[in-house]
């Protein structure tokens, strides 16, 4: 498993398609709209499928946890959100809590775990 993860438009996606050789055929990007398909090399927007969950009552963390198997051989993109002010409401605390908690999980279980800034992908791991 690669975990790649960056701020909002920080190119994480060009990074992963340029470093890995994977075309946009071969990724399949999530949405807060639809659950996740395990068919593509490549998953975008992981942080979407975690408000995906949230929204339906499940815990990402577990989820994750109960799925490693799926991810091994994938490469996982999500979106860091966890920096910058707290937000107020709830709903969006917990979202930001389980992003970085499912981030933890991913690193501490990847092969290779890069952060990407303003298209710069450093390895990490």
């Amino acid at each position: 498993m690669i975990l790649v993860f960056g701020g909002s438009n920080q190119g994480k996606r060009e990074f992963v398609q340029k470093q890995f050789g994977i075309n946009r055929h071969d990724m399949f990007v999530c949405s807060d709209k639809q659950g996740i398909s395990y068919d593509n090399q490549a998953i975008a927007n992981f942080n979407d499928f975690v408000q995906w969950l949230l929204a339906r009552g499940k815990d990402p963390v577990e989820y994750v946890q109960s799925n490693l198997h799926n991810f091994k051989d994938k490469i996982i993109i999500i979106e860091d959100i966890t920096s910058g002010i707290v937000p107020l409401g709830k709903e969006t605390r917990a979202y930001r809590e389980y992003v970085g908690k499912v981030m933890q999980l991913f690193s501490r279980n990847a092969d290779e775990v890069y952060r990407v800034f303003c298209g710069i992908g450093e390895k990490l791991k």
